[in-house]
């Protein structure tokens, strides 16, 4: 009864959902207006019923790092520099003040720590690996075999040791293969790093932020949409506002501090009087807009951009073959960033980041939020055999929330090897970015042909 009454919850909820705007969504529930700087849900869904006949043999798990402190200590510091100068000129309103004071108090925690993993990060990472073993107890109680590998960022290689130590702790007998982390693993786990020697080494730089020609275009496009005088004069007296160098980028990155403090030990301090509901949302949008160019599938260079993470699509694919192969039970695990992420539901077009839209207001309603790639982000594919038969279905979550594929199943979320395999396989084979030796893989029924 308790598992009909949370299916049927869920359903109100996703119905309720769909039928708002995004806007709507964030005035209702403002913590959306963090994007990709939100905490990991503290409620996730609960799986549905394993069809029967089949048990959990492999999962692949690609997971973005923990909470953070702030990301860059220069966007904090040229905040903190205008509040300062204000201060000393005797500039500031009451707002003003009460506000400094908090940045104050924030900076005593925050300040030159930026990319540094906080301790609700780790918390995060704990929860899912916790989860994994609670919901796949097959795998976890016959020794199965585990590698994990980050990137070469810090808090990167803090969650890996954070989730790993926590599936040990949960089941003992898991057998740590390999726990790494290193340049050679950058191409396949953050292939957005323009590593020396990947396709991406000379044009990383090329679409992204502040350089890229589209910037020009989004600034004037922020200047239209959003009005900072509000603001700007609800903190400063009227004759200071004019001396702020460039008050829209100002405003941005006050905006963009304040959504990351909510997953540091900053998450107490209340800056809800600075920004308007309208306000908050408003500056989500764009800030929305420049994920999407940058890592979704915009058009930008031509659309090698759902082409970056094809690598990733391929090293899913290689180490399934693998793991399935050797009859053993196996966890993949892999650390990184958000915007690889991103790029792999591009590359694999899911619902929700793979649409291409032609005007910069429908991209969050169609195309892409945010939001949906908080901290400690993850997507997973779950891998199950038949007892009798062999027949293998997988299963794939965004999040630990179940994925709908662009593909025929009449026990979705649940879908046949075969058919997810062929699809990613002619996803990837036409990649202007890479070349795939396909033959590194097992044939299946149809696959070679479709990869052709």
């Amino acid at each position: 009864m308790k598992r009909i009454l949370t299916i049927l919850a869920t359903i109100a909820v996703v119905a309720s959902t769909a039928a708002q705007t995004t806007r709507e969504r964030i005035l209702a529930d403002p913590t959306l207006a963090a994007g990709v700087y939100r905490p990991y849900p503290t409620e996730v869904p609960e799986p549905s019923p394993v069809p029967k006949g089949y048990e959990p043999v492999y999962i692949s798990h690609y997971g973005r790092h923990g909470s953070r402190f702030i990301e860059f200590n220069s966007e904090f510091e040229a905040v903190m520099s205008v509040f300062e100068r204000a201060a000393k000129e005797g500039a500031l309103t009451a707002l003003g003040r009460d506000t400094y004071d908090k940045l104050l108090e924030v900076s005593k925690i925050c300040a030159g720590r930026a990319g540094d993993l906080t301790q609700l990060g780790l918390q995060q990472q704990h929860q899912i690996a916790g989860r994994m073993v609670e919901h796949h107890p097959a795998i976890f109680r016959n020794k199965p075999v585990v590698t994990a590998t980050s990137t070469t960022v810090p808090r990167c290689l803090l969650s890996m040791n954070g989730f790993t130590n926590e599936l040990v702790r949960r089941a003992p007998s898991v057998e740590m293969e390999l726990l790494d982390t290193g340049r050679p693993y950058m191409a396949i786990l953050n292939p957005l790093s323009g590593v020396r020697g990947t396709p991406l080494a000379n044009r990383v730089d090329l679409y992204r932020w502040p350089d890229a020609e589209w910037v020009a275009e989004w600034n004037d496009y922020r200047d239209r949409l959003i009005d900072n005088s509000r603001l700007l004069n609800s903190l400063f007296a009227a004759d200071f506002v004019p001396t702020i160098a460039d008050s829209g980028l100002f405003v941005m990155h006050l905006f963009r501090n304040i959504c990351s403090f909510g997953g540091t030990p900053a998450a107490t301090v209340d800056f809800s009087q600075v920004f308007t509901p309208e306000e908050t949302y408003l500056w989500w949008k764009a800030v929305n807009i420049r994920y999407y160019i940058e890592r979704g599938n915009s058009g930008i260079g031509g659309g090698f951009i759902s082409e970056i993470a094809d690598t990733m699509v391929f090293d899913f694919l290689q180490e399934a073959h693998k793991r399935l192969a050797a009859g053993q039970p196996a966890v993949t695990l892999r650390f990184g960033h958000d915007g690889c992420i991103m790029c792999m539901l591009c590359s694999m077009g899911i619902t929700g980041w793979s649409k291409r839209v032609d005007s910069w207001e429908r991209i969050e309603d169609e195309a892409c939020c945010d939001f949906t790639i908080p901290m400690a982000s993850n997507f997973q594919w779950i891998f199950y055999r038949h007892k009798r038969s062999g027949e293998v279905l997988v299963k794939m979550m965004l999040n630990e929330e179940e994925l709908e594929l662009p593909l025929p199943s009449d026990r979705a979320p649940y879908y046949r090897w075969e058919d997810v395999e062929r699809y990613c396989r002619k996803q990837i084979a036409d990649s202007t970015l890479y070349k795939f030796d396909f033959s590194l893989l097992a044939p299946t029924t149809d696959a070679n042909d479709a990869a052709k």
